[in-house]
């Protein structure tokens, strides 16, 4: 297997980890009750703080990763673009 294919699965695969993980935690901060003390609540074993680190961090590198697809692709990118801007 060539280095360009396995690249191209690593990248895809880690999109894929990355966004799936990206929506777990946010659904999980999106349900996380709000009031006094909600950020000392415990959920898995972590408290608000870390979910929203991890959904932050998690998020900026799915945002690479795509930038880094849309890199490796660029060939079909323009080809997208020249066919839609056609017709």
């Amino acid at each position: 297997m060539s280095w360009r294919k396995v690249r191209r699965i690593l990248l895809f695969y880690s999109m894929i980890i990355s966004g799936i993980i990206t929506t777990i935690t946010g659904f999980i901060l999106y349900f996380w009750p709000s009031g006094p003390r909600a950020g000392q609540l415990v959920i898995f074993g972590f408290q608000k703080q870390f979910w929203q680190d991890i959904h932050t961090y998690l998020a900026l590198i799915a945002a690479v990763l795509i930038m880094l697809h849309v890199i490796e692709n660029k060939a079909c990118v323009k080809m997208y673009i020249r066919e839609t801007l056609k017709g």
